[in-house]
């Protein structure tokens, strides 16, 4: 038997997005491929941020040592936190060491640390890289250059990437040549169950298109993009679905109440209420490409559903799902092109854009269980 350990920040019950991804990995490792796995994250208390998911695997959780109630203790937890749960995993029998990029500097640790150990990089986010995008550090900062070059001095044995386009960037950082597996994240393997009426949330209005943006509002996505579409949307007789967290959260949210078009869902969307969107907004900043590539692109097309996506061409978002989607471009026309895009936007057009998700979410589902199936392989 196989043995795989996977290393992060957080892991169920933890609702972070992370943890999740890794939990459904797990369990499909040990299902299909009769693989035992470990899982080594940090003990974080998170009121009110719980699942009732119960862990898969053997999980070790760590203490974290500095208190994050001020700057200086997150910043040393951040470089604590990457530091211990390789030096922990790495003393563990393991055939492949899986490490995620969170905490932030996690695959710098491993750069530095398993050069003799078999390891894959998982780049669900990418840093040093996002410091820059986030505008925390200048590219031209000495520290910034010291940990780009420690982070790709050393390759994994294997590169876990969330697309191609991402996976090109990563892949011309290293002096030699990785092997990728792409495994896009916010893929739904449930089969679409039929939906009765009585299950229809309670905001569904078949009388009116209905666009909607979900999840995380954070530093790299564009809140102006969200502003825009939810002002000019009312103008078009269009309902708007906001459910929205993160740090730009309670200013859209704000901005939000005073339209009347705009339905606030708190605590987040039931999955099987997604498919009530007709429209999708998908936003992620062009400073942010490759170092991110949002989930809720793919949650939604697993949906059935078409997505407007603002930022870069390049971004694996739109080269994904280009034939489901519309673009707008993050640059000084994005306003005209909002204008432009729903004053435009009608049934027959998203029906068009919602016929193209059907091919797209069989492939998706398939990369993913390919990804599973070819994972233990390099173990």
């Amino acid at each position: 038997m196989k043995k795989i350990t996977i290393v992060l920040r957080h892991y169920p019950p933890s609702k972070n997005i992370n943890g999740i991804l890794a939990d459904q990995m797990a369990q499909y490792l040990i299902r299909d491929s009769n693989v035992e796995i470990k899982v080594f994250c940090m003990d974080i208390s998170e009121k009110g941020n719980l699942s009732t998911i119960n862990p898969t695997g053997n999980v070790t959780r760590i203490k974290q040592k500095f208190s994050n109630n001020n700057k200086f203790g997150k910043l040393f937890n951040m470089l604590y936190d990457g530091y211990i749960l390789i030096k922990k995993s790495k003393k563990y029998p393991s055939d492949l060491i899986i490490c995620t990029s969170s905490p932030p500097l996690l695959p710098m640790w491993a750069s530095i640390l398993l050069k003799k150990k078999k390891w894959a990089f998982w780049s669900l986010d990418l840093f040093p890289e996002g410091f820059v995008s986030a505008d925390t550090i200048k590219a031209s900062n000495l520290i910034y250059r010291f940990l780009l070059k420690k982070t790709y001095k050393n390759a994994p044995d294997l590169l876990i990437s969330l697309g191609n386009e991402q996976a090109r960037y990563i892949q011309a950082q290293y002096n030699e040549p990785v092997p990728v597996i792409v495994l896009p994240a916010g893929v739904s393997l449930e089969d679409n169950q039929t939906v009765s009426d009585e299950s229809k949330p309670d905001w569904y209005n078949p009388g009116k298109i209905t666009l909607g943006y979900f999840g995380n509002a954070g530093q790299a996505h564009n809140p102006e993009f969200i502003r825009e579409m939810i002002r000019v949307s009312g103008v078009h007789g269009f309902q708007f679905i906001l459910s929205v967290y993160g740090i730009r959260a309670e200013e859209i949210k704000a901005f939000a109440r005073s339209f009347e078009h705009v339905v606030i869902v708190e605590n987040g969307i039931a999955q099987e209420h997604l498919k009530y969107i007709d429209v999708h907004l998908v936003t992620l900043r062009t400073s942010w490409t490759h170092a991110a590539v949002p989930s809720k692109a793919v949650t939604a097309i697993s949906t059935g559903r078409p997505i407007v996506f603002c930022g870069s061409e390049q971004s694996d978002n739109w080269q994904m799902f280009k034939e489901a989607a519309w673009f707008i471009p993050e640059n000084e026309s994005m306003n005209t092109e909002i204008a432009h895009f729903l004053e435009e936007l009608d049934r027959e057009k998203i029906a068009v854009k919602a016929a193209q998700t059907k091919n797209i979410i069989g492939s998706l589902k398939q990369q993913v269980l390919d990804a599973y199936s070819e994972i233990p392989k390099h173990a």
